[in-house]
């Protein structure tokens, strides 16, 4: 303003310079203003009361968790004498803390290690290959629950499709129904992506899946090209932390199911169909891509419980 006439003079030459951040006639005025008053463009002083925020707290927060690193912030504040919003700032804003969500994995016994190690090493350069990727199906059984009714469904993916659920009417899932579930839904299902020679099909290794009448259909329809328990091309006993479907289909469906009431089991079945409907084939992309990263990293661990530490945002 010293050297133009008006804050709008001042506007249009830096939109000229800077587009679209240009701050606004009233930012550019208040701006003149106080470096007329105070000879700086730095915000004045709030006024109100002081943070009472200290050095020491942040250390004596700081402290609790060397020692006790999975505390919550009731604990801490009472521990430091604080209040729990003050706690919970410390551990957010100063200490760069994240809240810490339990995982319930399955144990893994020692004659578990260098089968889960031999199966990375044969699929991570499988899931390497494009043309793979696209026609490999992973499969799997999952349990929702309505007012003390239970509902098994199963659903398969692959990196560009992801195959209807299929909702089992029985309350327990056994070799004979898991056969059917082949036989008239699975089957016909890929046979309309017309490439059912090529298709890979994974399931993990689940007492039903391992009937003998479940890996001879297997045998016969995907010679050579199933991935499981008592196939070829073996699959990992207590592998979830491989399985897409595992580690996130099933997560993604059930945190959006769930976060209204359900009214009665038809309304079940359809929220879960349209939201596996709604997932894009970018999201598929970016699972299909943390596979072959989840085994470099279960091979580097020698096949033990890996922490993914950031996880990624599959859904952007």
């Amino acid at each position: 303003m010293v050297k133009f006439d008006s804050a709008l003079v001042v506007k249009r030459k830096l939109w000229a310079e800077f587009g679209k951040n240009t701050p606004g006639e009233t930012c550019i005025r208040d701006t003149f203003q106080r470096f007329c008053e105070t000879a700086t463009v730095e915000d004045r002083e709030h006024s109100g009361r002081p943070s009472q925020i200290t050095e020491e707290k942040i250390d004596e927060v700081g402290a609790v968790f060397e020692n006790q690193p999975q505390s919550s912030v009731r604990p801490v504040a009472r521990i430091c004498s604080t209040s729990r919003t003050m706690a919970h700032r410390i551990m957010t804003e100063h200490l760069s803390l994240k809240p810490y969500k339990a995982q319930f994995l399955q144990q893994l016994y020692e004659e578990d290690m260098q089968d889960r190690v031999e199966m990375c090493k044969t699929l991570t350069p499988m899931l390497e290959d494009n043309h793979i990727q696209q026609n490999l199906f992973f499969s799997d059984v999952v349990t929702f629950y309505l007012n003390g009714l239970v509902n098994k469904h199963n659903c398969a993916m692959s990196k560009n499709q992801l195959v209807r659920p299929y909702f089992f009417e029985d309350d327990t899932v056994n070799g004979e129904n898991d056969l059917l579930m082949l036989q008239t839904f699975f089957i016909p299902e890929v046979k309309k992506l017309h490439k059912f020679r090529s298709i890979i099909f994974q399931q993990d290794g689940a007492p039903p899946h391992f009937s003998i009448d479940v890996r001879r259909f297997l045998d016969n329809h995907f010679p050579d090209r199933w991935i499981g328990r008592g196939s070829s091309i073996r699959w990992g006993p207590r592998s979830p932390d491989l399985t897409p479907l595992d580690f996130f289909l099933w997560v993604h469906v059930k945190k959006n199911v769930y976060k209204t009431p359900i009214k009665h089991m038809a309304e079940l079945k359809m929220r879960i169909d349209k939201e596996i409907k709604s997932i894009s084939k970018e999201t598929l992309c970016n699972v299909f891509s943390d596979i072959a990263k989840r085994m470099d990293l279960c091979i580097s661990v020698d096949s033990n419980h890996f922490d993914i530490c950031c996880k990624p945002n599959y859904m952007k």
